[in-house]
């Protein structure tokens, strides 16, 4: 084979490495957004900040608790984002003394952003680890205390809960050490 024709078939298998390269980077971000959502970016950095909490962190319960859904009920009636029980909702309203607070803010972004970060803040300022918080924060502070800390004692549904926040947790680390991944992704989001 001639050298200039050596060189073109050289030359054409590169670019076909480079296109097929950016082809599977671009499926994997695709995939990566599709299980690894990421909504209410600011409102999260935000919040997050005033109750001196990790984004990152904030994020993974959101995703674990709703898969960024504003309007997500649970069976047990859990509602928004950050999946807030109304009662607890209603509490954590006085505690910050929002006299206009009524049962349809829960499905507010911002303000079901404000009042779950303000209570992640709280639990785990009375429970000290971040697993305890989140123990309490999903199946309720007397079974936290209840459990003392020790995972193996809590429900099933509570140790994946806490085994899917450690698992999204690196991600969204990820996306907030680097916002312009967050930007590629929602250029993606077709």
């Amino acid at each position: 084979m001639p050298p200039l024709a050596r060189k073109r078939r050289c030359k054409c298998r590169l670019i076909l490495g480079i296109v097929c390269a950016l082809g599977i980077l671009l499926v994997g971000l695709i995939g990566l957004q599709a299980l690894f959502p990421l909504g209410f970016r600011e409102q999260i950095l935000g919040w997050s900040a005033s109750h001196d909490l990790e984004p990152a962190w904030v994020a993974s319960v959101i995703r674990n608790e709703s898969r960024f859904q504003p309007d997500d009920m649970s069976p047990v009636g859990a509602i928004g984002l950050m999946q807030i029980m109304p009662e607890t909702g209603a509490w954590i309203a006085e505690q910050l003394g929002l006299s206009d607070y009524s049962l349809a803010h829960l499905t507010d972004p911002a303000l079901n952003i404000q009042l779950g970060t303000w209570y992640l803040r709280y639990l785990l300022d009375r429970f000290h680890t971040p697993d305890e918080a989140l123990m309490a924060y999903n199946a309720g502070p007397t079974n936290a205390e209840r459990w003392d800390g020790n995972l193996e004692l809590a429900f099933p549904e509570t140790q994946q809960y806490i085994r899917r926040i450690h698992l999204s947790l690196p991600v969204y680390r990820v996306y907030f050490a680097a916002p312009w991944l967050v930007n590629l992704l929602h250029f993606l989001d077709f």
